[in-house]
C-alpha cells in the first residue's frame, strides 16, 4: 500500500499521534508524514504510507497557507501561547497602521528561526537546548511571503490573518516579527494550515473519524504519489524501454533538461523520479528515485 493520506489534526495531539492512529488502523509500519504542525495547532497534515514515505521532501517544498491568530503585547520563550510568559504589557494598535505593517512583510524577508524549533545545531534539535535554557545563534534565512490578508480585528490588541508563505516559514517567528515592527511583542494563539501545494484542508478526513470509518472507505480516500508531485514536470520513456528502465539503465536523449527534476512514465505507468545526467558529452534521463512496486 502506498500513497498519500490527507488528515485533519486537532488541536491538543501531535503529529506522531496521528501517525499513530492511521498506522493501527490500516495494519501498516511504514506510515509518516510531513510538515510537523505543533499540538497546539491544527489543520492540514499529510500521511505518507509505504514508497510515499520517500517523497517528504519533495511536497515540503511548496508554498503553504495558514489561517494564523495572534496577540500583540504578549511574549512567550517559544513566539506562541503555549510558551512561558516573559513580557506581557498593555498595547492598542489602530488598524490602519496593522494593515500597513502587515502589506510590508509581503515579499522576501529574513527571519531567524525559533529557539523551539527542530533545526538541529551541532547535532542537536533547537528546541532541546532551549529546554535546557540554552540560547544558540541561529543564523537568518530568507524566506518569501506570497501574500498576508487581514481577516479579523478586535480594535486594539488580537488579529487575524491569512498567510500565503514559502517552504521554510516560521509563522511563530512572523506573528514576534510583526510585534516588533509595532515596537512592541506578537505572539502566536492559534494556527491553522489550510493547504501544502495542490493539497487543501476540505480534502482532508478528520483524525476523529479514523477508528470510525471503514477500511474499504479509507483505502479509497488514499491518494496516488504522483499528485504530490504535479509541480514536476512529466517526462514519458518510449514503451519498449520498459524493462531497462526498471534495471537502471539510462535513457539517451538529445534534450539538455539542466537540473531538473522529472516525474518519469512508462507504459502511462508512474515509476519515480528522474533527472538529467551528462555522460561522455551525452544527456541521459536517469531513474534516482523509484517508486514503484
Amino acid at each position: 500500500m502506498d500513497g498519500i493520506l490527507l488528515i485533519n489534526k486537532k488541536k491538543g495531539i501531535t503529529s506522531h499521534d496521528v501517525i499513530s492512529i492511521v498506522r493501527k488502523k490500516l495494519n501498516i509500519k511504514k506510515v509518516g508524514h510531513c510538515g510537523t504542525l505543533d499540538p497546539m495547532a491544527t489543520g492540514l497534515l499529510i500521511i505518507l504510507i509505504g514508497k510515499a514515505t520517500k517523497l517528504s521532501d519533495y511536497i515540503m517544498k511548496n508554498r503553504k497557507t495558514y489561517l494564523a491568530k495572534v496577540k500583540l503585547g504578549l511574549l512567550t520563550d517559544s513566539y506562541d501561547i503555549t510558551g512561558n510568559i516573559l513580557e506581557n504589557q498593555d498595547f492598542t494598535v489602530d488598524k490602519d497602521k496593522l494593515i500597513e505593517v502587515l502589506k510590508s512583510f509581503v515579499g522576501e524577508v529574513k527571519q531567524i528561526p525559533p529557539m523551539y524549533s527542530a533545526i538541529k545545531v551541532n547535532g542537536k534539535k533547537l528546541y532541546e537546548y532551549a529546554r535546557k535554557g540554552v540560547e544558540v545563534k541561529r543564523k537568518e534565512r530568507l524566506v518569501k511571503i506570497y501574500s498576508m490578508e487581514l481577516l479579523d480585528f478586535n480594535g486594539k490588541d488580537e488579529f487575524v490573518i491569512n498567510c500565503d508563505v514559502s517552504s521554510g516559514t516560521y509563522i511563530r517567528t512572523l506573528a514576534f516579527d510583526i510585534g516588533r515592527k509595532l515596537n512592541t511583542y506578537g505572539t502566536l494563539l492559534e494556527l491553522q494550515r489550510n493547504s501544502i501545494s495542490n493539497f487543501n484542508l476540505n480534502e482532508c478526513l478528520n483524525i476523529d473519524d479514523i477508528e470510525s470509518i471503514d477500511l474499504e472507505e479509507l483505502n479509497n480516500r488514499i491518494i496516488p504519489m504522483e499528485k504530490a508531485l504535479l509541480n514536476f514536470e512529466k517526462f514519458s520513456y518510449p514503451s519498449d524501454f520498459y524493462d531497462k528502465l526498471l534495471n537502471g539503465i539510462k535513457f539517451q536523449t538529445e534534450k539538455d533538461f539542466e537540473d531538473k527534476i522529472f516525474r518519469l512514465y512508462c507504459r502511462d505507468k508512474f515509476i519515480g523520479l528522474g533527472r538529467m545526467e551528462v555522460d561522455n558529452g551525452r544527456n541521459y534521463m536517469a531513474l534516482f528515485k523509484k517508486l514503484i512496486r
